[in-house]
């Protein structure tokens, strides 16, 4: 079995934080319950769920859903794609795609929701 991971933006807090749990409708699978450090369960829309890709980039920081990661010289985003039930990078500012194994020759810069290294 693999493992799932997940980290969780806190839209209210503006703050990056580690579930330690998540609830989901037994029915449809859908999240609807985070428990965060310090708090109890608060409705999933106070937070942006992000799953953890499977993938470490060079210096083995694990890689979620809306990480940029740097590969070469180009910035891409990590974004799920619901269509394919992949992640996928996309580069910055474009749309060029690279598969997102590259992530292993690149380094993790930030996410959309930080400020990034860029």
């Amino acid at each position: 079995m693999r493992e799932l991971k997940f980290k969780v933006w806190d839209k209210v807090k503006e703050k990056m934080l580690i579930p330690q749990a998540i609830s989901f409708d037994t029915q449809s699978s859908v999240p609807f319950a985070v428990s965060v450090p310090g708090r109890s369960w608060e409705p999933i829309g106070k937070f942006q769920l992000l799953q953890w890709t499977g993938f470490s980039d060079e210096n083995g920081i694990d890689v979620y859903e809306g990480d940029l990661v740097k590969t070469s010289s180009v910035i891409y985003k990590v974004i799920w794609n619901a269509r394919l039930a992949t992640f996928e990078l996309i580069e910055h500012g474009s749309s060029g795609k690279r598969e997102l194994s590259a992530v292993e020759c690149g380094g993790v810069i930030g996410n959309d929701f930080q400020k990034s290294r860029i």
